[in-house]
């Protein structure tokens, strides 16, 4: 098993995605100091697993992340990917050539992916166990490490030497089974502390199944007793049922022939409604003629009072002209006397009695208007009183 072919994209220096083919035997990256030559074995050991930004040069994770520069911006994402062939026996798959990626992304989100498909970190370092191959192995040496590997003591060095000797994996199942037998131990114990409670509650349980079953027995008897006494009133109410049905049909046709009745009644009672009504119009009717003949009367009253009236005014003016004519007949012949016993004064006096004719006659023609005026008021006063309406 060898490493084919390495994809870096945004880690640290690598702002392009840039791929480094692998072919067998040795290859050297030769370059100054600054250049990234540490940053790829760094990708390495990253998509390997690595946890810790101390070991990768940084302060955090998204240290590793393209920061940017004053001419390109800052990456949202980093990702490598390692591609390993002729691993079918170390690894133990079906796949000649094996894919392994991690991406990490700025707001804290990391996937890894196996052959294209996401899986676990986990997973991962099982696929690399005992191979030499992995976050801490002697395959990936970095800057410094021979030196602290031949200054380290005697357990780093085993641990270097247990990888190398493919004991690893069977170390971390035997671990991962030591913890699986604690977690059993646990669960027993829980379990027979959990036996020894019941087994001290098994006296008062086995009490109260007695008291259940008696229970129980009692209670299948009262509901057989239930289900008896039910039956006799279930027989007793159909019975009672039956004869208030007949007794219910005996109501329903009388109350069907009460409401024939009613239905009758109501019909006459919509017809004396409306014969009320058709009364009550004429009563209207009525009321508003006798209101209007009662206005004619009284109007006709006043007419009549006021000709009463008149026609009295009309006749003491007729008997006052009367008696001025009758005054003014005696004058006249006083007069008329006068100018025969008087000769000498006879055009004097002439005038005058001329002047007390030419009076009697417009007072004579005066009281012919007022004769002729009063009969036409006295007609008229007897044409109201002929017409007055009665009451």
């Amino acid at each position: 098993m060898f490493l084919k072919e390495i994809v870096i994209n945004g880690f640290k220096s690598f702002a392009d995605r840039t791929r480094i083919e692998l072919k067998p035997g040795i290859t050297a990256i030769v370059g100054p100091n600054g250049c990234g030559k540490s940053n790829i074995v760094d990708a390495i050991r990253w998509v390997l697993g690595e946890q810790s930004a101390k070991a990768l040069r940084g302060g955090s994770m998204h240290d590793v992340i393209f920061a940017g520069t004053e001419s390109r911006k800052p990456l949202a994402y980093c990702e490598v990917e390692l591609t390993f062939a002729e691993c079918e026996r170390e690894l133990g798959t079906a796949f000649h050539e094996v894919s392994v990626v991690r991406r990490v992304s700025r707001d804290g989100v990391s996937d890894y992916f196996l052959n294209g498909k996401n899986c676990r970190l986990k997973d991962i370092q099982r696929l690399f166990m005992d191979t030499g191959i992995g976050r801490v192995s002697y395959s990936f040496m970095v800057q410094g490490q021979i030196d602290q590997i031949l200054s380290a003591n005697p357990a780093e060095r085993r641990t270097l030497f247990e990888e190398a000797a493919g004991i690893t994996r069977y170390k971390a199942r035997r671990k991962e089974t030591l913890g699986r037998l604690a977690l059993v131990d646990q669960n027993l114990t829980r379990a027979t502390d959990v036996l020894e409670e019941i087994s001290r509650r098994l006296a008062a349980l086995k009490r109260q199944a007695a008291k259940a079953l008696r229970w129980q027995r009692t209670q299948h008897r009262l509901r057989c007793l239930d289900l008896a006494s039910q039956a006799f009133r279930y027989e007793t109410r159909t019975a009672t049922i039956a004869q208030l049905e007949s007794a219910a049909g005996t109501l329903r046709a009388q109350t069907d022939a009460l409401r024939n009745a009613l239905r009758e009644r109501e019909e006459k009672l919509a017809a004396a409604k409306l014969d009320r009504a058709e009364l009550f119009q004429k009563i209207e009717t009525g009321t508003q003629a006798t209101f209007a003949l009662r206005s004619q009367k009284e109007s006709a009253d006043a007419q009549a009072q006021t000709a009463e009236l008149r026609q009295n005014d009309l006749r003491e003016r007729a008997e006052q002209i009367d008696q001025e004519n009758f005054s003014l007949a005696a004058r006249r012949t006083e007069l008329e006397s006068r100018l025969e016993n008087d000769a000498s004064g006879k055009e004097e006096r002439a005038d005058d009695v001329e002047s007390a004719a030419e009076n009697y006659r417009s007072r004579r023609a005066e009281f012919e208007k007022t004769l002729a005026a009063l009969d036409a008021l006295e007609q008229a006063t007897d044409w109201v009183l002929q017409n007055k309406p009665a009451g």
